[in-house]
């Protein structure tokens, strides 16, 4: 049984009969458990049953001696955690120990229509051969589910487009009658089947319900077709797919030791319009992507465009070739239709192309299984190399009406079907949640929607069925147009026409210049960095009315990125009204008012003196910036995010605020001196990607190194306050406001290496299980990145592990770390130290590994602490003396600070109990009654 969100039980009689007046109320988050699944380090399977590493031994002692830990569950290669809080379940699940047998080699099972697998046929004959792929983008965001286990039955919250087949696959696993299972969606975007059948895994036979969320989902993976026929249009196909993602079972499921391919809601037809199709296997296991239902959708545009390709090479009309094989006469009217008032056989116009594509599709959620045809013909222009979708006439045969209110909506389902599959370029300065690129012109299509016959003239309900030629369609009118043949969807605009041509040019200059509705870029010729003066650029009213919504989330974007409400935000003030003391060896200096007051902020500022100072360190006034502004690095973002980010400021609310003026000492006070420091070490050039690394990395390098600065903290500098140079040199570490900023690169002193998962944990949740909790400046910077699109947060991620990749030859994180925990529990010898009673009395509670309840939060591991197997004290002097009191993240829990309760005496000892506790094998740090006397008087965090 399904139900929307929120529908009362009471309003269902027989579903109140089923599951309880109450069961359908989403559990509260005192009442959860929470699940963390252990996944092998490759998911494979033969469309069939599970073919990945196999589970030959596990070690979970560790885990289980997690505070909060209530279960561990194995069943067969399926390893998760059950624990009180989700960190509790995490920091677990880094404790197991598995050991994964490497896979026999298997034959993959053929696929077909019916569900059914068998062993793989020869290939067929040779002949034309043409391979298509399907690229399954996954969900940016978590996706969750919750299970509730009752005398009743279950009850699962979570969102799924084959909620069918999840009730019935967890009623199999869990013996229940299927309608014992009911479905609750909870309105969430993303897709979380393999979410919502680990929670029911977890939950059965339990109290409490339970609550899984996969933060990183799956891919992006692609379904891959290839196609063979002896060259004519009427010829009998061959197919080799990797089709079976779409209609697998669960990972967990798979995992569990399930040999069952399920058949899906809609299925293709045994015949192509009257020829017949043989399906043959890939040649290799499938490597387990997305759960959703892209299959049919890959299978129409690779057939539909082959079809076009056979037709192109025997110079056939395709809507001419396409009746003389359609024998069903619903389906050759509908084409019929279609191609008539598309003006199919009208001469087409100079640099404009039309496609043809349709489809035929078996219903099988109809009683009995229907088949539905679509037909859609799409129009294309080429200008200035950008790409427009001018026309679309679509047509499909279904049961349901549309009414005559829907006709707008059908509208816009065929553009933003249309417009959806024909995305903007994979670049690196591209933001997931603001994909402002228009293939041209924002002109929308003109759209025609023609009526069944049947109908009397009324067109027909939107059903999914009738998106499903419009790749087809679009790529074989690009071909038309161009002479380009696209056979990967959904399309990358950047590769469809040549590279590195004045209309590419062109295109991407009225990509980033139309971005903010009109806004001119300043072209302020060459850079004269040595010139100790710089003149004035006069004041200006900013009309702010000319930027559009897409620009200022943009900007909102990168300012988040770039941490700009972090710096100019004193403790205690007005988001960006400046005040915030940044101390330096030459001093300290005051941040800036930002808001778009004309008196006090940058509200008389154009976007070229913005821009100035945003490259070059310039103030609108002429007068040179420091370089703690982090200028040398805000000069590598490009334009379209420096024009965005100028929106976003100027639209914010004004707020009249003087901070602080910055006075330094002679002859840091020498403003115009700035004018040698940055000929020497100052580059005003905009990131250029490296073209042997992979888009995913260049992004992560953009961010890091342009509008996220990490270097400025992160890097050591030079006694002129320059960041040193050389790539041994780059995230070396660093200070920053009495922290240390310690080594990302080789340098780093963690005791177990950072990976591209642990840092994204710690990046996008203030906490890794096997480093630590965020604290200090990092804590605001680990708030502002969560509201970044994940998609980014996991670039950033992955570049920086691409850094200080681990060694080959390393052994399992979890075994490191057990190995720490246990040398810091049996650390005898520390007993007897002044510290231990402080560290018992204000700490274990908390931290111990050795005995204390569990109460709230998370409980990092000290032994597994970065800072505490520094080779410099300052953070854990900052942490002990002023807490955490803000935690970046939910369940991350409050530390108290006790600067006011113990003396610097005491802070010593338990420093170094610590140390010698939790980092035997590191010696004691040295000066540390001047280092806590020092840090004692500093500005709190």
């Amino acid at each position: 049984m399904t139900v929307p969100a929120n529908t009362p039980a009471q309003h269902n009689p027989n579903l109140a009969r089923l599951v309880g007046h109450h069961d359908l109320a989403l559990p509260g988050a005192g009442d959860l458990l929470h699940g963390a699944v252990l996944r092998p380090p490759n998911i494979h399977w033969n469309g069939q049953a599970y073919c990945g590493p196999a589970l030959q031994h596990i070690q979970v002692d560790a885990a289980r001696h997690v505070p909060g830990v209530v279960d561990i569950v194995i069943r067969h290669n399926f390893v998760a955690v059950i624990a009180s809080q989700p960190n509790q379940a995490a920091h677990a699940r880094a404790q197991i120990q598995a050991q994964w047998r490497d896979p026999e080699p298997q034959r993959v099972a053929q696929l077909t229509n019916t569900g059914q697998a068998s062993a793989a046929p020869q290939p067929a004959s040779p002949g034309i051969t043409r391979s298509y792929t399907w690229v399954n983008t996954p969900d940016d965001e978590p996706v969750w589910a919750i299970a509730r286990h009752t005398p009743t039955g279950l009850t699962l919250w979570a969102n799924t487009s084959r909620a069918a087949q999840l009730r019935a696959e967890i009623a199999s696993l869990c013996g229940l009658p299927a309608e014992q299972v009911t479905l609750v969606t909870n309105d969430q975007p993303g897709e979380g089947y393999d979410a919502a059948v680990d929670a029911a895994l977890l939950a059965f036979g339990r109290s409490k319900p339970v609550r899984v969320q996969h933060d990183t989902t799956t891919g992006p993976a692609t379904i891959a077709l290839e196609l063979q026929a002896d060259g004519t249009p009427a010829s009998q196909y061959t197919e080799r797919a990797n089709m079976a993602n779409a209609l697998r079972p669960s990972v967990a499921a798979l995992l569990c030791g399930v040999e069952h391919r399920y058949a899906g809601a809609m299925a293709q037809p045994d015949t192509l319009y009257g020829v017949p199709v043989s399906q043959q296997p890939a040649a290799t296991a499938y490597a387990l992507g997305p759960a959703n239902d892209n299959a049919i959708a890959a299978g129409v545009f690779a057939r539909e465009s082959f079809f076009d390709e056979l037709c192109a090479l025997q110079s056939q009309d395709p809507v001419k070739a396409r009746l003389d094989t359609i024998t069903d006469p619903t389906g050759k009217a509908l084409v019929e239709s279609v191609a008539q008032q598309a003006g199919w056989f009208d001469p087409p116009q100079p640099g404009a192309g039309k496609g043809f594509a349709c489809a035929q599709i078996i219903d099988n959620a109809q009683d009995p299984p229907q088949a539905v045809w679509s037909a859609w013909v799409a129009e294309v222009a080429v200008n200035d190399g950008a790409i427009d979708i001018t026309r679309l006439t679509v047509g499909h045969t279904a049961n349901a009406l549309a009414s005559a209110n829907d006709a707008t909506k059908i509208e816009h389902h065929v553009r933003d079907t249309a417009r959806g599959l024909l995305g903007a370029p994979d670049t690196f300065d591209q933001w997931a949640d603001t994909n402002t690129y228009t293939t041209g012109a924002l002109t929308l299509p003109e759209v025609s929607v023609v009526p069944q016959q049947s109908a009397v003239g009324t067109p027909l309900a939107w059903h999914p069925n009738a998106q499903l030629p419009a790749a087809a369609a679009i790529a074989n009118a690009i071909y038309k147009a161009t002479g380009t043949r696209i056979r990967q969807a959904p399309f990358n605009t950047g590769n469809l026409l040549p590279q590195g041509d004045a209309t590419e040019s062109k295109r991407s200059k009225r990509w980033a210049y139309g971005l903010l509705g009109g806004i001119a870029a300043s072209a302020a010729g060459l850079v004269l960095t040595a010139l100790p003066l710089r003149g004035a650029i006069a004041p200006v009213a900013v009309d702010t009315t000319i930027y559009s919504a897409a620009a200022i989330e943009r900007g909102r974007l990168v300012a988040l990125a770039g941490d700009c409400m972090v710096c100019h935000t004193a403790e205690g003030g007005i988001e960006n009204t400046g005040g915030r003391p940044l101390e330096t060896p030459f001093g300290t200096v005051y941040t800036t008012n930002i808001t778009p007051d004309s008196q006090t902020g940058i509200g008389n500022w154009s976007y070229a003196a913005f821009e100035r100072t945003m490259r070059e360190g310039i103030h609108r006034d002429g007068r040179h910036l420091y370089p703690v502004f982090p200028y040398t690095a805000f000069a590598k973002i490009t334009d379209a995010d420096m024009q965005s980010l100028y929106a976003y400021l100027m639209t914010r609310e004004p707020v009249s605020a003087t901070p602080p003026k910055t006075e330094l000492a002679f002859p840091y006070n020498a403003r115009p001196l700035m004018a040698g420091w940055n000929t020497l070490f100052h580059k005003n050039e905009v990131y250029q990607p490296d073209p042997t690394q992979s888009t995913l990395w260049n992004r992560g390098a953009y961010l890091v190194q342009g509008a996220g600065h990490c270097a400025a903290c992160h890097s050591p500098r030079n006694s002129m306050g320059a960041e040193k140079s050389g790539a041994q040199n780059f995230l070396a570490g660093g200070f920053a406001d009495g922290w240390e900023a310690p080594a990302l690169n080789a340098l780093s002193k963690a005791p177990i290496a950072w990976t591209e998962d642990t840092l994204f944990d710690y990046l996008r949740n203030g906490y890794s299980s096997v480093h630590g909790v965020a604290s200090g400046p990092m804590g605001p910077v680990v708030q502002n990145l969560a509201q970044l699109p994940e998609s980014d947060v996991r670039a950033m991620a992955h570049y920086l592990a691409a850094i200080n990749p681990p060694p080959a030859s390393a052994e399992p994180a979890a075994l490191t770390a057990a190995k720490l925990e246990e040398a810091s529990r049996s650390n005898v010898g520390v007993m007897t130290m002044p510290g231990e009673a402080l560290f018992e009395g204000a700490c274990a509670v908390c931290h111990d590994a050795r005995e204390g309840p569990p109460l709230f939060g998370a409980r990092p591991s000290l032994a597994l602490n970065t800072n505490i197997h520094s080779d410099h004290p300052d953070n854990v002097i900052q942490v002990l003396m002023h807490g955490i009191d803000d935690p970046t993240g939910q369940g991350l829990g409050y530390m108290p600070g006790f600067k006011d309760s113990l003396n610097d005496k005491q802070i010593r000892e338990m420093i170094e109990y610590m140390r010698a506790r939790f980092a035997p094998g590191k010696p004691q740090w040295q000066g540390l009654d001047e280092k806590i006397s020092s840090i004692r008087t500093m500005h709190g965090p």
